[in-house]
């Protein structure tokens, strides 16, 4: 059963329900709106210090390829061949930067798998058919020879050229796989990986949860080895099987049999999906076919990200002495997320501003309505006071008016920036945020509310009770 002061209060928000809404709607909006501000503020710093803290930002990135708006400068002339064409033994740069802690070649690639229902085993889209291959491989060792022979690279390689060593398989050839349980015939056309060196691995700190990863030796090995990630193991492992069962199976792809011989463990959603297999230089065979497509990307990592921009001086000096100048781009990713983490960072701190004074204005509003509600109490307390209650009293009363208020307008302030907060985080290009921010921007705005509700009761915690009696009659 309530008591008296409890049956005060629940009748000071029954008679007014529209006052009573209003404020309970005011303390919601504002305390969601300072909620979802802390929120984004306290996700914005978790989110950059994730991001420069990962490998990706601590080195520098190689690259003979052109940006786009370099393209539109005037041509220079050139001292060296107008083609540089960086290899793994270019990686040797690193012994002149004392402050490189790793240095290795990281390339994008791809593996066009042979399913079971695959009814085209010959060469990917764009290549020449099965009949031509010959004259294509002819032409493109002859156009190979005579680029040798002036010093520079080709630029006659057919665009539908099939390289020498592609892949090809007859149905027959098709049925003995699936009968093979050391071949794995996947249920995916396409994988997306990386060719990589073995300091790769170590620069990225990622170790193997089953097999090896590849050493020294294997970019010099005939065979197709491969690496895969977590997810991607999972993925190609049959229903209820072990991925690390995988280990020293075939994959079957257009490139050739790859040979499984490690499982990485778990990394970061962008590697778990991917493989990795080892970088050659090779000219020849598919890997020099694409080389002749795709640049090489040497990566050059350091320990003390301050070193960067120094480090860059010494590689820079040490490309030019051997390509000539303007022949590779360095990259620095670390200078263009600072920018990025800057820019978040200030966007932040101008929203949180804007909710906090919102969120400022409605309280005071708040505490003005609870003024004007306690004026309305004079009686009230007048016959409180006069049967005995103490200041002590009348001060409880108040504060079980403001911490109703509170609650109430604090759980409907959280449901509201839940998703107020994504929006904000997901425009901010943040993967992932908490949600403790948010209870702890709740619970703060709602303290912050209970104390400006409590600021109209002063004016009767030194009233006398002969005052009191007198405002009762």
């Amino acid at each position: 059963m309530l008591k008296e002061p409890q049956k005060i209060i629940f009748r000071r928000f029954r008679d007014r329900p529209l006052e009573s809404g209003l404020l309970i709607l005011a303390v919601a909006l504002g305390i969601g709106a300072f909620s979802s501000g802390l929120s984004l503020v306290m996700n914005t710093a978790r989110f950059s210090k994730s991001v420069m803290s990962s490998p990706a930002y601590k080195e520098l990135v190689i690259s003979t390829r052109s940006e786009a708006e370099e393209m539109e400068t005037p041509v220079k002339e050139k001292l060296v061949q107008e083609n540089a064409i960086l290899t793994s033994a270019d990686l040797e740069a690193a012994e002149l930067a004392p402050d490189v802690q790793w240095a290795y070649v990281q390339n994008h690639a791809r593996l066009r798998l042979i399913t079971g229902e695959s009814d085209d085993f010959g060469p990917p889209d764009g290549m020449a058919p099965p009949d031509s291959a010959a004259q294509a491989t002819q032409s493109a060792a002859a156009d190979s020879s005579a680029s040798a022979a002036s010093g520079g690279t080709s630029g006659n390689q057919p665009d539908n050229a099939v390289p020498p060593d592609f892949f090809r398989i007859s149905d027959e050839e098709i049925a003995a796989a699936e009968a093979d349980s050391s071949i794995i015939i996947p249920d995916i056309e396409e994988i997306s990986g990386y060719e990589v060196t073995p300091q790769f691995f170590s620069a990225w700190g990622i170790n193997a949860a089953a097999g090896s990863l590849f050493s020294e030796s294997d970019l010099s090995s005939t065979g197709n080895l491969i690496v895969l990630g977590a997810d991607l193991a999972k993925l190609l492992a049959k229903d209820g099987e072990d991925p690390a069962d995988l280990l020293g199976k075939k994959l079957l792809a257009r490139q050739g049999y790859q040979t499984i011989i490690g499982i990485l463990e778990p990394v970061s959603e962008s590697y778990d999906s991917q493989y990795f297999t080892p970088y050659k230089d090779q000219t020849g065979g598919f890997a020099g076919f694409r080389r002749m497509f795709m640049d090489t990307q040497l990566r050059f990592a350091v320990a003390d990200p301050s070193e960067l921009d120094s480090t860059a001086i010494l590689l820079e000096g040490w490309f030019n002495s051997q390509f000539g100048e303007d022949q590779v781009v360095i990259s620095n990713p670390r200078a263009e997320a600072e920018q990025l983490v800057a820019r978040n960072t200030g966007v932040g701190i101008l929203i949180m501003f804007l909710s906090a004074a919102g969120f400022f204005i409605a309280l005071v509003n708040v505490s003005n309505i609870l003024m004007s509600r306690v004026l309305r109490m004079k009686k009230n307390v007048g016959i409180l006071m006069a049967l005995g209650a103490t200041r002590a009293n009348i001060r409880n009363l108040f504060l079980m008016e403001s911490l109703l208020l509170a609650g109430i307008g604090a759980a409907a302030g959280a449901l509201l920036a839940v998703p107020l907060s994504d929006y904000m985080r997901t425009a901010a290009g943040i993967d992932s945020g908490s949600w403790l921010y948010i209870a702890a921007g709740a619970v703060l705005a709602g303290i912050l509310t209970v104390l400006f509700g409590l600021i109209p009761s002063r004016q009767y915690m030194k009233i006398d009770p002969a005052q009191a009696m007198r405002s009762a009659s």
